[in-house]
């Protein structure tokens, strides 16, 4: 004998329907904007690890900002990396080599890698402004970058992707940099 459904067995279904119809209405309906995230993470690590490079090969101290007029420390590190495309970030406005996307920690010129009490806390590169020359850097961010949302530390879905001394990277929200007090001497910027 063939059977029906029942009244509270139809309102069952249609209610699982739009549980998930809801669902996926949700996930479907965020905003996709490609920030390259994973690819600016990827090239962070890649350049944070070339000056690892270059700390071993110059006695353990980092690169200065600039070396001669017209080149800085993108164009130290890349012998190191073997490509100036890590130079750019995806999210970013179209750059071409020999500019770079990201800034230098200006703090770390010159300093021995010994220097450092926290490797893994100190930032030793991060999302910069678009089109920089190779010696881009900064000693902190800037307080505009901290409240402007088209700022390069808001580049990332709000936050930005750091490089830091020890060869790691991450995201970051602005809120979560900041400038340390000088220890014996030594200041940087890291991590709250």
């Amino acid at each position: 004998m063939k059977r029906g459904f029942a009244l509270i067995e139809a309102v069952v279904g249609i209610v699982i329907v739009l549980i998930i119809a809801a669902i996926f209405a949700t996930i479907f309906a965020r905003p996709r904007t490609p920030t390259g995230r994973a690819q600016c993470q990827s090239n962070l690590e890649q350049i944070s690890l070339g000056f690892r490079q270059y700390t071993q090969d110059a006695d353990n101290k980092f690169p200065p900002v600039q070396v001669g007029e017209s080149n800085g420390w993108a164009d130290v590190i890349v012998t190191y990396t073997k490509s100036t495309r890590i130079f750019q970030c995806p999210a970013a406005e179209s750059s071409m080599p020999p500019l770079t996307d990201y800034f230098y920690n200006r703090r770390l010129s010159l300093a021995g890698m010994g220097q450092l009490k926290e490797p893994s806390q100190t930032i030793l590169i991060g999302d910069g402004n678009d089109n920089a020359p190779t010696w881009a850097s900064l000693s902190q961010l800037p307080s505009s970058w901290l409240t402007n949302e088209k700022s390069p530390a808001r580049r990332h879905n709000d936050g930005a992707i750091y490089g830091f001394a020890d060869g790691h990277a991450q995201w970051l929200a602005p809120i979560s940099v900041k400038s340390t007090a000088p220890q014996s001497g030594y200041s940087t910027f890291a991590l709250r």
